[in-house]
């Protein structure tokens, strides 16, 4: 063809044509709105994630119930296919009906486009095809595409995952922080001076010897989640603490002090020595002549054989001495010449500068602080860290605490080593000085002492005098806080471990990218689509609609010239190279504008190569002609193999997975970072092969609806509507798989059906496995005991019986404060070899408690006592077999005043029995007024039991019980015996404690006092109010409670602080049997219905694999598979049936539908010999005689 052809081609008048509802604007702008909405909430999950540290939290993963387990395994993927769903539809649109818009965007353009089909092939390979041959929006698409249909599934299958960790809650707490008045302390203090001082200032948990020790803290009253819980506090609260500022002696006192010496060889080869310095000058007082001094006195032990000692101690000084609270001193001596000298009976006064190396004394001030700070504090209202602010501190005022009295308390009950002497008061020049802590020894006060070989520093050694004192006076100030104040309300910060479901930050930027991309690609198709030309005016993907716009598009003559050329059995690869030579332009005819085909060689710019054009052509035609095109993957006996061995693969793989998850080990006992980790892999890695099956099958089903209307033509004798009308591939898997079994096409429904169900294919292989976090439990051997399980002792000696003072906070909390004590209970200790905090551990030990027993008791009369200070009345009850019992109970005016109700714990008496203190009385009223009417009182008679078992308890390094577990009631009768008396023993002690006064003449008085006698009814009646802070009556079963349980804690507390008085030690600790140790770890559980329905799922395909090729194998004889109107062109140019579609170019799907309908013709598709002689593929019509 001339030149002028192509310069009168020009593009086809077209207005805008047929779209597909998939690549009109409203639906790209929904699809757009879909995704952008989908981004929003994605990013605002995410927010609220990192904010709050997770959508939602619990305690354990096994609180997790199961619709959030499904919500966050599936939901994110259900949701994200749904959307890959929508965004495939239009997805295949672009690539189906690119070619066709190409074709109406250009007037000349190569012939090998009309081969185009971008749906068929690997997705990869779909973007760089595009590029070869610049078609720029399949390129958008189809990068997006690869995202959508690989990247998004595996994303959203990790988008959630459960972690531990710390959160935050505001929580207000109840608190009393003021002191009672200094008058009171001083009352208390002085008539504590023959109490127990060792259970007084043995420091408690929660308070050991270290820096949070010095504080005191006022009781807090936290709130309770569980029984055990690992809650950490922090809240901003007053805090006192004493710090110990101290200075050398001056020269003059250090002249003055010069030392008597005596010493003498005892028997076992040791020597006892003795040290004095008499009227050692601490201080001059200001303004005044007079002089402080003190007597030192020491003497102790030592081994001859040692090369030296040191002698060293502290004592607390009289408040004469003005700002000097306490002296101390260390002397270091060469033994070996001491030894000498004692064998010599030399004067070892006189020549003490020879064995004495070297001496030093110091005298400190004790200076009492407070501030505001911020305390951090487990539960069980323990304080585990202290950070004061600096700019509140200020010195206490001496109102507020009684300083002269404390030094006296502290000098009779402190030790050096801050033990408590368990003796009587001792003045300073009787009493023993106490003896050092640096080597720990045990001993409390002992009158001989073991001389220390090792010498310590100056400093370590006020360090130490300095934790002695800073944590007794802490503990001394914790007694003083008035809890029968009014709380006051404190705002804190409750931190608590829990296990949240999070949003994984780089799943959701990664899934926001890939919407975002989305948006805007949807968004540019609607713009350009909207005005883009189209010759189309109906769907192409039906076989009638090919023949339409072959028909009537294409020009008769130059087709026939390409038909000529192109007729053969070429492959598709063939075709192509074909085609290569060829061009299309639009030209203007008569009949409108066609499609005419030229050869390369008259193209613009191509005449001086015509020779060379013949030749290439000439070679191409030369090549020799394969038999047929390669058949489809899945019809490729070498590729249908391979993905049957894939399926089976995936198959076998799944089961290996199942049966090792099953086992003890496998995707166990991880840290949270490697549970984390690995579930990445096996969340990611089994939805992209999930992604890849689906994918795999969804170019089975788009190949099989290409190719079932030709099978059906090879077949002959086929109806329009399932031929020539059929157009299966652009339509869902749904519509095909209805309109295939109406059919009875089997094997098309059970592809459809498989891309059904393949659709949740990758979420349900991205939950595989979900995160638990466990406890695992193994035997160890570091778990010992020190104490004999098979021994309680009933010693002669009683323990005294002590104030609980600071028990307020772990009573009013349920949680103790105590090691190896819980509310009921207390437990023989036992001990671990390592001291790991996160590791805790099992062990059978043995348990003691008491029980009481109340029943409410007929009030029969009150005789009240008025006095000007306030009310005493001597109650008369009528217990079991009518027994009489008579109680006293006393309520000042003040305190009638300020209560709303009283709960008194009073010791009743039976008149034959007046020392028989064997019960309890609780007598509680409403108000001041009611004290005489029996209607507004109840009263409780309790009798105590003891409980003793044997049990299975959880515990950490330190001693703390997290629960335990009864394994069995003691039946040995020595050891019932034993824990009875020894429960009598508390009781009695108990009861007199509480009795002020046992007879009718007894005076009541309204001296201050901190603890009033029943001061356990104030314990009731602390612990009641929580229960109920107002109440209009007195719930007698709840008051039973109560009181049940402040009585097993005390006697648990006594037990537990008293325990080397009742439990026998052993010679040397033992290992205990069948012990365990149990941590935190995270492991990957199964999910048993998603392994299923992959299995099932993964089978199914399986079996659709080998049908599809067992049935469709060598079905098709085509020479090439028709994916594009190129590849069908030759055969419908050359059938007889193309004249029936002239003019039908123009007609929708239902007119073109009833006008073949109407016919009522059959046809087939096969060979026939041309008028050359070759042989061709032609549609034509059956001959009626065969219909």
């Amino acid at each position: 063809m001339r030149r002028e052809h192509y310069n009168n081609a020009g593009k086809v008048a077209t207005t805008r044509g047929w779209r597909p509802a998939t690549l009109r604007p409203s639906y790209l702008l929904f699809l757009a709105c879909v995704m952008a909405a989908l981004m929003l909430v994605l990013e605002t999950l995410r927010q609220i994630s990192d904010l709050r540290s997770g959508l939602l939290s619990y305690d354990e993963t096994e609180y997790i119930p199961n619709s959030v387990s499904f919500a966050y395994n599936y939901v994110p993927t259900i949701i994200g296919l749904c959307l890959l769903i929508l965004w495939s539809f239009m997805a295949y649109d672009v690539f189906r009906l690119e070619p066709y818009f190409q074709i109406s965007a250009h007037p000349v353009f190569s012939a090998e486009l009309l081969t185009t089909n971008y749906n068929f092939g690997p997705h990869i390979s779909t973007p760089i095809s595009a590029v070869r041959r610049r078609h720029w929006v399949v390129v958008a698409v189809a990068l997006v595409n690869l995202l959508m249909q690989f990247a998004l599934p595996s994303l959203l299958s990790n988008l959630m995952e459960v972690n531990e960790l710390s959160m935050n809650y505001a929580e207000t707490v109840r608190s009393w922080p003021n002191l009672v008045n200094t008058q009171e302390q001083s009352e208390w203090l002085s008539t504590q001076s023959n109490s127990s001082l060792r259970s007084l200032l043995t420091p408690y948990p929660g308070k050991s010897m270290s820096r949070i020790a010095k504080f005191a803290i006022p009781p807090v009253e936290l709130p309770v989640y569980d029984d055990y819980s690992t809650s950490l506090w922090t809240l901003n609260h007053t805090v006192y603490w004493t710090d110990l500022s101290c200075s050398d002696l001056s020269g003059e006192s250090l002249n003055a002090a010069q030392p008597i010496v005596s010493a003498t060889e005892t028997q076992g080869n040791r020597f006892k020595m003795s040290l004095q310095y008499p009227n050692l000058l601490l201080s001059v007082l200001s303004g005044s002549t007079e002089r402080c001094t003190s007597n030192l006195n020491y003497t102790g032990v030592f081994d001859p054989a040692t090369a030296s000692i040191q002698a060293r101690g502290w004592e607390l000084v009289e408040t004469s001495c003005g700002p000097v609270d306490l002296y101390g001193f260390f002397v270091n001596v060469n033994v070996t010449e001491l030894s000498q000298m004692v064998r010599q009976a030399r004067n070892l006064t006189a020549e003490s500068q020879r064995f004495i190396t070297n001496s030093q004394f110091f005298s400190c001030n004790l200076n009492y602080h407070t501030a505001l700070g911020q305390v951090s504090m487990r539960a069980n209202a323990s304080a585990v860290a202290v950070d004061v602010d600096r700019r509140s501190v200020s010195t206490v005022n001496r109102s507020l605490l009684d300083v002269s009295g404390f030094k006296t308390y502290l000098k009779q009950g402190i030790c050096f080593s801050a033990g408590p002497c368990n003796r009587e008061a001792q003045t300073n020049q009787s009493r023993p000085h106490c003896s050092t802590g640096i080597d720990r020894y045990d001993h409390l006060c002992p009158d001989t002492l073991q001389y220390p070989q090792f010498q310590v520093g100056e400093h370590e050694f006020k360090s130490t005098i300095g934790i002695a004192l800073k944590s007794s006076s802490a503990r001394l100030i914790d007694r003083f806080f008035k809890t029968s104040d009014i709380a006051t309300p404190i705002q804190g910060n409750r931190a608590s471990d829990r296990v949240a479901i999070v949003i994984v930050s780089s799943s959701a930027r990664g899934t926001e990218v890939i919407l975002l991309l989305g948006v805007v690609t949807c968004l540019f198709l609607a713009f350009l689509y909207h005005s883009r030309e189209n010759i189309l005016r109906t769907d192409p993907g039906s076989i009638a609609a090919m023949c339409g716009i072959v028909a009537d598009l294409f020009n008769p003559l130059s087709l026939r010239d390409l038909v000529r050329h192109t007729t053969g059995p070429y492959t598709t690869l063939q075709l192509r190279r074909k085609l290569r030579g060829w061009q299309c332009y639009w030209d203007q005819g008569p009949s409108g504008a066609r499609l005419v085909f030229v050869c390369d060689k008259s193209g613009p710019g191509q005449e001086g190569a015509a020779s060379s054009i013949k030749t290439v052509i000439r070679k191409r035609q030369a090549r020799p002609v394969q038999r047929k095109s390669p058949m489809l993957h899945f019809l490729s006996i070498p590729i249908f193999i391979a993905e049957l061995v894939g399926l089976l693969a995936v198959i076998s793989t799944m089961a290996t997975l199942f049966v090792l998850s099953s086992k003890e080990g496998k995707f166990r006992d991880l840290s949270q970072s490697a549970s984390s980790q690995l579930s990445l892999v096996l969340g990611v890695v089994p939805a992209l092969v999930a992604s890849v099956m689906r994918n795999l099958f969804t170019s089975i089903y788009l190949n099989l609806g290409i190719l079932e209307p030709w099978i059906h033509l090879q077949k002959g004798r086929v109806d329009a509507q399932s031929s020539l009308l059929l157009n299966l591939s652009s339509q869902t898997p749904f519509a095909v798989l209805y309109r295939s079994l109406r059919s009875h096409h089997y094997v098309l429904s059970l592809v459809s059906l498989c891309c059904i169900v393949n659709i949740s294919l990758p979420a349900v292989f991205g939950a595989l496995f979900t995160q638990s976090q466990t406890q695992t439990l193994r035997p160890t051997f570091d778990v010992r005991s020190r104490y004999d399980h098979s021994t309680i002792l009933a010693p002669e000696i009683i323990p005294d019986f002590y104030q609980y003072g600071a028990i307020e906070s772990p009573m009013l909390n349920g949680l103790s404060s105590l090691a190896w004590m819980t509310s009921e209970y207390s437990f023989i200790p036992l001990s671990v070899a390592t001291n790991n905090a996160s590791y805790t551990y099992e062990a059978a030990t043995l348990g003691v408690g008491a029980d009481l027993t109340c029943k409410e008791a007929s009030l029969i009369k009150s005789v009240p006592t008025v006095t000007r200070e306030g009310t005493g009345v001597a109650h008369y009850l009528s217990g079991e077999h009518n027994t009489e019992y008579r109680v006293y109970s006393w309520l000042s005016n003040k305190e009638t005043a300020s209560q709303s109700f009283h709960i008194q714990m009073l010791a009743p008496s039976n008149r034959s029995m007046e020392a028989n203190h064997t019960g309890l009385a609780i007598i509680s009223n409403l108000t001041s007024g009611a004290l005489q009417e029996k209607t507004s009182m109840v009263a409780l008679l309790c009798q105590p039991t003891v409980k003793l078992q044997n049990f299975t308890v959880r515990f950490d390094a330190n001693g703390m019980v997290n629960g335990y577990v009864e394994t069995g009631v003691i039946a040995h009768e020595q050891l019932q015996s034993n824990m009875t008396s020894n429960l009598a023993d508390f009781h009695r002690q108990f009861v007199y404690s509480l009795q002020r006064t046992s007879d009718d003449n007894a005076t009541f008085d309204e001296s201050p006092r901190m603890f009033v006698p029943d001061w356990p009814g104030s314990l009731v009646k602390l612990i009641y109010e929580q229960t109920d802070p107002h109440p209009t009556s007195i719930n007698t079963n709840t008051l039973a409670e109560v009181t049940q349980h402040v009585y097993q804690w005390l006697f648990a507390t006594y037990f537990t602080t008293c325990k080397d008085f009742y439990f026998q030690r052993l010679p040397q600790p033992t290992n205990v049997s069948d012990a365990y140790v149990q941590r935190d770890a995270w492991s990957l559980v199964r999910s048993p219905p998603s392994f299923i329905f992959a299995l099932l799922n993964v089978s199914f395909m399986t079996f659709v694999l080998i049908v599809v090729f067992s049935t469709r194998y060598g079905s098709f004889e085509g020479p090439r598979v028709p994916r594009s109107l190129g590849s069908v062109l030759a055969w419908i140019a050359s059938s007889p049936i193309l004249e029936r579609f002239h003019g039908t170019y123009h007609w929708d799907s239902k007119e073109r539908s009833d006008y073949l309908v109407a016919m009522d013709k059959r046809y087939t598709f096969r060979t026939i010999l041309g008028p050359d002689g070759e042989p061709r593929w032609v549609i034509e019509e059956d001959p009626p005689e065969k219909a």
